[in-house]
């Protein structure tokens, strides 16, 4: 090989480590849950004040959609719609994880994404008793927080 060829190819592989890039990055969103506690909410027992004692304020707190009430109902006297709203009052926990990477050269790219969340959702009855306890978990939590 010439000098002029080999002084040309490391020129070429120094663009191409120049024209590369990567990064990798995860992005925490909300408190994680801890799944210890959620043996503390009894259904029928607990109340609202244990549970916001136990987990802090909730993400969101929502209620649920409700469909209304037959005219037959309505006539009849019964609030129906109203008892049901009252019935639908639910705090969401939620805990996201979005893992990001992504690799380049020259004009190739390789992009990848992981999104993972925990969520706990705890019911409530009209009197804020404990109704329903729904809890998913898809990261890898700590054993104790």
């Amino acid at each position: 090989m010439t000098r002029i060829g080999s002084v040309g190819g490391v020129f070429l592989l120094i663009g191409a480590v120049g024209l590369s890039a990567c990064a990798i990055g995860t992005q925490r969103f909300g408190r994680p849950i801890d799944a210890s506690r959620i043996p503390n909410v009894k259904v029928g027992v607990s109340t609202k004040a244990d549970v916001l004692r136990d987990f802090g304020p909730p993400n969101s707190y929502s209620a649920l959609p409700v469909v209304p009430s037959p005219p037959e109902d309505s006539a009849a006297g019964k609030n129906v719609l109203a008892s049901a709203e009252a019935e639908s009052r639910v705090f969401v926990y939620e805990y996201r994880e979005d893992s990001e990477n992504f690799f380049t050269v020259l004009l190739f790219t390789r992009f990848r994404r992981e999104v993972l969340s925990d969520r706990l959702m705890v019911f409530f009855d009209p009197d804020d008793v404990v109704r329903y306890v729904a809890f998913s978990r898809e990261t890898e939590g700590p054993a104790a927080q």
